[in-house]
């Protein structure tokens, strides 16, 4: 196996960049992420998106947003959402935590939820982690994810666990390897950048990575049925219906773009919502964007 095969296994790993690949209601094929190109065809940025849904009935009063997360991002990403989600009346977000660890007091305890690959990755790629950028402790933001006790039960409910996981993503990762045996693809990426005189060839590979929602659709089995995609899903609806019948009319379920496909279906097969447009925002600068100033020096971690 090629290095290159071994950046795409880690990429995949890392972020969970596995998406389903069925087609959706209203004729449109999924999108979210992607690389952006600039007006010279060169990767401008790896973007992530924020989907609007509304009810199918026609009531304007209620809107309903996926914004999908990389949970590694340039500093201004983050802080273009922290903005955004101002707006909302709530913000439903996704963590495996236990309540106790949710508050403003337990911030820099969490830092114990980065692994060693994360923090190996951001420094590589010059980026900042998610739990460091973003404001968790605003007044419209909701938990909307499984407990760490919850989470363990629906896997055993399931017959699932970490070693099957591990499995699926590293016979995946063969499969990608069967593909593209000599990583032509990859060369094809690489040399691209390289040759129209542009840096991190290496972080440009990851982002291709993360928005392709082809090379690891096997990996987590059937998102529907699983826990890590399909369960924590459901909670997260069962909890955005509870904000509206409490009154919310615009509303936000930030979750991991892995995440999106399957939440999607949800929300027009529980809710009866519509889509109704797609915004773009910049997750990593892959030239010479502003990424922002991080809030947390990695030197320190």
């Amino acid at each position: 196996m090629t290095a290159l095969h071994t950046v795409r296994l880690a990429a995949i790993g890392l972020f969970f960049a596995a998406v389903s690949s069925s087609a959706f209601a209203q004729d449109r094929a999924p999108e979210f992420a992607r690389v952006d190109l600039d007006e010279n065809d060169r990767p401008r940025a790896l973007q992530m998106s924020i989907l609007s849904y509304a009810p199918a009935d026609g009531d304007r009063l209620l809107e309903v947003d996926l914004i999908g997360a990389v949970h590694i991002g340039d500093p201004a990403y983050y802080h273009e959402l922290n903005e955004r989600f101002r707006e909302y009346d709530a913000v439903l977000f996704e963590l495996i935590a236990p309540e106790d660890a949710l508050g403003p007091s337990s911030q820099e305890s969490r830092g114990g939820i980065i692994s060693t690959t994360q923090v190996g990755m951001m420094k590589l790629l010059d980026l900042s982690f998610q739990l460091d950028e973003i404001s968790y402790d605003a007044a419209n933001f909701v938990h909307a994810d499984l407990s760490p006790r919850e989470m363990r039960e629906s896997m055993e409910e399931r017959g699932e666990s970490l070693y099957v996981y591990f499995w699926r993503i590293f016979f995946a990762s063969l499969e990608d390897y069967a593909r593209d045996p000599l990583g032509l693809q990859d060369m094809e990426i690489l040399s691209g950048a390289i040759t129209s005189g542009q840096d991190g060839s290496l972080k440009i590979l990851a982002a291709y990575e993360v928005a392709n929602q082809k090379n690891a659709q096997n990996m987590l089995g059937d998102d529907s049925e699983n826990a890590v995609i399909g369960a924590r899903n459901q909670r997260a609806i069962d909890v955005l219906q509870r904000e509206i019948n409490a009154g919310a009319k615009r509303i936000g379920i930030f979750y991991g773009v892995a995440h999106m496909p399957d939440m999607e279906e949800r929300l027009l097969e529980q809710l009866g919502l519509t889509y109704e447009s797609t915004d773009w925002v910049d997750a990593w600068q892959l030239g010479d964007g502003d990424r922002g100033t991080p809030r947390k020096n990695l030197n320190n971690m």
